[in-house]
């Protein structure tokens, strides 16, 4: 027997909210009407169409994606907004329209059609409908398409509801963007199958995240490692991560101030497999899922959110150790095992010791090809501003053979994780390939009524990429690179709020900035502005005034 088609908003009664905060809420009726409108502006469907949705307001987003598939479409989700990723997959001879809520020159936009008359009757889905097409990086960083239909896609959202008892009484905040599954579940789908609402803005940095959590009343919170290890959490319900596993202090801390924080393993790939209370050390397998171990204490999974096409059970790249009441300890992925010089050492242990070194915000490692006796070597990166390579090195000694440690290891005020939390290895890689990265140290931070006062040590690096060709005779670091790579670059990292710069004013390059110069970078924000100051032995080299878009 067939299982019954899925049918959203039901749990919705008639004047429930949908989508909270980001100035105006919505109800289930005004997103029904919206759906309607849009549903007429799409092109009609034909076989394998699909909707490229490319929408930051998650409300819009909704119903950008309710619409196509009211119309009969599949959704296209792309990994980034970045121009080329959005023109290559435009290109597509499925695509057959865009919908973004601004900042595209191409495509319809939602904020600029009127609502409809009369709300939206939303069809059912059936099972087997093809309902979605995510594309994603994966740790390869080569995009690869994944397809979902309706079981798998809304299945797990009701299996996901069901699980955490999530409800009409529910508001859910999330730090993921809905174009990642993760964020489209939880974030999403989620509250459209069970009755809540959902935040319509995705904040990451802390007080943002604080604020709009006392904005919409947030019951729930979704995030990932790289947000949550920085973050106070607000006091909700329920709290949960996934992406990457928690380092033990974030677990711990997390699990003693929300007795509902949870971690989610899961994949792109396979959809959700099991959940933790976060600081326990054993899996749980959600309803459903059938979890053996293979050979090498590989994790093989059956599941009713795998793809037809998928083998019974399927393997998958973890490791784990499974106990006879079919809880199981996650033990890394099978990819991440690796011999340096004939002696083995996991990634997933080297990174979880770097996280653990004071002072260290985040880790990764990743292992090279080399051409020599060693066989492989390790690269590995921390985002800190106080550790040294020296200080890290020493530190693991006290885990690792010396023979195994990071060959390379650079010390970066943040790793260049994607917003769903996960470091690709072409990213990392990346880092190791150039010299575009200036040594960043942060030296304070000041708060007040008027605002926040961040003073940097900025390293001007004799080999940095941006002093080729300028000048070739006596280099100096160009005014465009000061402006777009340090302050505007420092000011998103440092508020990840601040979105596009609007305007420039009253900015001044008073004197040359040379290699090796150690520089002070003094950044002042009030609302959406940004003053800066660049000196040098306490002579101004440039100052001026930033206002960004928020």
């Amino acid at each position: 027997m067939s299982p019954p088609p899925f049918q959203l908003l039901v749990e919705h009664a008639q004047g429930a909210p949908v989508a909270v905060g980001a100035g105006t809420g919505r109800g289930a009726a005004d997103l029904l009407r919206d759906v309607a409108s849009l549903e007429a502006a799409l092109p009609a469907p034909t076989p394998g169409s699909e909707v490229l949705i490319v929408c930051e307001d998650r409300y819009h987003f909704a119903a950008g994606l309710l619409a196509a598939w009211q119309r009969g479409h599949a959704a296209a989700l792309p990994q980034n907004a970045q121009p080329e990723t959005l023109r290559q997959l435009s290109q597509s001879a499925q695509v057959a329209a865009c919908l973004h809520d601004g900042g595209l020159a191409a495509g319809l936009d939602v904020r600029a059609i009127a609502p409809a008359a009369s709300p939206a009757a939303l069809c059912p889905y059936e099972a087997g409908r093809k309902l979605l097409t995510l594309y994603t990086s994966g740790s390869s960083g080569l995009a690869r398409a994944c397809g979902k239909t309706a079981q798998q896609l809304l299945g797990e959202a009701e299996l996901l509801r069901k699980t955490f008892s999530i409800g009409p009484q529910d508001r859910v905040l999330a730090t993921v963007p809905a174009h990642h599954i993760y964020g489209l579940l939880f974030g999403v789908l989620v509250p459209l199958c069970s009755g809540a609402a959902f935040a319509r803005s995705t904040p990451l940095h802390g007080e943002a995240v604080a604020a709009e959590a006392r904005a919409t009343g947030a019951t729930v919170l979704v995030s990932v490692p790289a947000h949550l290890r920085a973050l106070v959490p607000p006091s909700v319900r329920l709290l949960f991560s996934s992406s990457a596993p928690l380092d033990g202090e974030t677990a711990r801390r997390l699990g003693e101030s929300c007795p509902g924080a949870w971690e989610i393993l899961g994949s792109t790939e396979t959809g959700g497999i099991a959940a933790r209370r976060c600081g326990a050390r054993r899996y749980r397998p959600l309803e459903g899922m059938v979890v053996t171990e293979g050979q090498l204490g590989q994790l093989l999974l059956d599941s009713p959110l795998l793809d037809a096409d998928l083998p019974r059970p399927h393997p998958c790249a973890d490791r784990i150790e499974l106990f006879a009441d079919g809880s199981f300890q996650h033990l890394g992925r099978t990819d991440g095992v690796v011999k340096v010089a004939g002696k083995r050492v996991a990634l997933a242990e080297l990174e979880r010791r770097l996280r653990e070194v004071p002072g260290v915000n985040d880790a990764a490692a990743v292992a090279v090809a080399a051409d020599s006796a060693r066989g492989t070597e390790i690269y590995a990166a921390v985002a800190s501003a106080v550790v040294t390579p020296a200080g890290v090195r020493q530190a693991l000694l006290q885990h690792f053979d010396p023979t195994v440690l990071p060959r390379r290891l650079r010390v970066l005020p943040a790793l260049p994780r994607a917003a769903n939390g996960k470091l690709s290895r072409a990213a990392l890689l990346a880092l190791f390939e150039d010299r575009r990265h200036f040594p960043i140290r942060e030296l304070s931070r000041a708060r007040s009524a008027a605002g926040e006062v961040i003073e940097l040590e900025v390293l001007v690096p004799p080999d940095l990429l941006w002093l080729r060709g300028h000048f070739d005779d006596f280099p100096l670091l160009a005014g465009v690179v000061q402006l777009n790579v340090l302050v505007v670059g420092e000011s998103r990292r440092l508020w990840p709020d601040l979105r596009f710069v609007r305007r420039l004013s009253r900015v001044k390059f008073r004197r040359p900035v040379q290699p090796g110069e150690t520089l002070l970078l003094r950044l002042a924000r009030q609302e959406a502005v940004v003053t800066f100051s660049l000196e040098h032995d306490r002579a101004a080299c440039s100052s001026g005034t930033l206002e960004f878009s928020s």
